[in-house]
């Protein structure tokens, strides 16, 4: 992909608009991460307990709601004013943080700042879908992942920079202006009013079961398509293992002898790394085959983490040049995961479910980050944190393997369509190395399949992650 093809999208008004509230707001919240991190961890000095907590906190409202936004996503005619009434109540929310006094207090307040994520970030997807034409969708997915990327170094270089000058209150201040940024760009962009692609007749008139009727079709979907149970199951596994010592990492930079002033360069290094990773997927694609990719980036991402094991085992002191390095080549592998597990959802997935899908297929993954933060937490007090990060590096390259074999394995399995006759199919699972397709699949309101979000709805930030 060339660099003026990855521009292509910013040359239409109404996405320009969408796409600056989402870079504003992606600096913004990486700003609010590493502020919570710092006043959690060096402020009020909590420890392993305090992080996972946090975790779990930003987990709840995903796990929850999320499949249920999915649904009202599908049915919703009207969306910009969802949209900026979520940005609203997160900008009042994030400004709670300056008076809260003590962690139960910010906990809570970091869970509704995330429940009005849960709703937004469906709802967006679809906004970004009908403002964008077939041939910019591409160039749309790109730039979006890379703009989320890219705030991933921007924003912890000057968190570093405000909470050294000012505090971590400031930080706060500086991400809820950067909702009310975003909230006026969305008020900006005329949105028409849709026809919802969703909605059956007795949904619509109340019928007692639409809306649950309505969500079974989008798990059935899931369940009944090998490649998304697949790569659904490998992404949960993925994000397991990843937050079991994600929320520690702020405790084992410590440990490295990282100072409080250069936490935020080794995240803006993750954040490097997975932007130019993203890159190299938009240049050179899915030419190895989905599956291959995706495994490729996990025995990697577990390699550095196993460094990173090592060296808090051998009590490595001061090296943050290292430990930069490190998390660059976390964050170019992490790019691979991010960015295959939205790819096979969008291959086969049909624009009718889309919503839903999505919702549910990134339901399962994030309900285990409400288990592995406090097992995390549990196993580096019983054996250490360096123990912590060997044992996942060393899961994850394993599950790397897994993965690798289940995409040589290459088995084409038709998928039954429950509408047609028997012999009848919807579409048909290739080798998991080669691009898939739905073959009966219906055209998008402006005939592209949906990109990976990467707005300020669903994002949730960790510290490798």
């Amino acid at each position: 992909m060339t660099s003026l093809t990855l521009v292509t999208s910013l040359r239409n008004p109404r996405f320009r608009l969408l796409f600056g509230g989402q870079a504003v707001s992606s600096i913004g919240d990486w700003l609010d991460y590493l502020a919570l991190v710092v006043l959690i961890t060096y402020t009020w000095e909590y420890g392993a307990g305090a992080l996972a907590a946090l975790s779990v906190a930003v987990a709840v409202p995903l796990v929850v709601l999320a499949p249920f936004a999915g649904v009202l996503a599908d049915r919703m005619a009207h969306r910009a004013p969802v949209l900026i009434g979520c940005d609203l109540a997160r900008s009042g929310l994030v400004l709670g943080y300056l008076v809260a006094p003590d962690l139960p207090v910010l906990l809570a307040l970091v869970l509704a700042k995330t429940a009005c994520g849960a709703l937004f970030n469906p709802v967006h997807q679809s906004v970004l879908r009908s403002v964008v034409p077939e041939g910019d969708m591409l160039s749309a997915m790109s730039v979006s992942v890379f703009a989320h990327q890219a705030a991933k170094v921007a924003g912890p270089a000057l968190s570093g920079l405000i909470v050294a000058a000012w505090g971590v209150r400031a930080a706060f201040l500086v991400d809820a202006a950067t909702f009310l940024v975003s909230a006026l760009l969305i008020a900006l962009v005329r949105l028409p009013a849709r026809t919802p692609a969703v909605g059956r007749q007795d949904a619509d008139e109340g019928r007692p079961g639409g809306f649950r009727q309505e969500f079974k079709e989008g798990l059935a979907h899931v369940l009944r398509t090998p490649a998304l149970v697949a790569v659904t199951v490998s992404m949960a596994a993925t994000l397991f293992l990843v937050l079991t010592f994600d929320t520690l990492s702020p405790l084992a930079m410590r440990e490295l002898g990282v100072a409080q002033s250069s936490l935020g360069y080794v995240v803006a290094a993750v954040g490097l790394g997975a932007a130019l990773g993203t890159l190299a997927i938009s240049q050179w694609g899915m030419r190895p085959g989905p599956f291959a990719v995706l495994a490729l980036a996990q025995a990697a991402v577990g390699a550095m983490v196993c460094v990173m094991g090592v060296g808090l085992s051998a009590d490595l002191q001061g090296a943050v040049w290292l430990w930069m390095v490190v998390g660059f080549v976390v964050g170019f592998g992490a790019a691979g995961i991010m960015v295959v597990f939205p790819y096979v959802l969008q291959q086969e997935t049909p624009q009718e479910l889309i919503g839903r899908v999505s919702a549910t297929a990134n339901a399962f993954p994030v309900l285990l980050q409400l288990a592995a933060p406090p097992l995390g937490a549990a196993l580096a007090a019983q054996l250490g944190v360096a123990s912590v990060f060997l044992g996942s590096g060393c899961a994850l390259a394993v599950l790397g393997v897994a993965v690798w074999w289940y995409g040589r394995r290459g088995r084409a399995d038709p998928v039954p369509d429950p509408e047609g006759p028997e012999d009848s199919y919807a579409g048909t699972v290739q080798r998991p190395e080669v691009e898939v397709h739905m073959a009966d699949e219906p055209e998008p309101e402006h005939g592209g399949p949906e990109w990976p979000e990467s707005g300020s709805g669903g994002r949730r930030q960790h510290f490798f992650w």
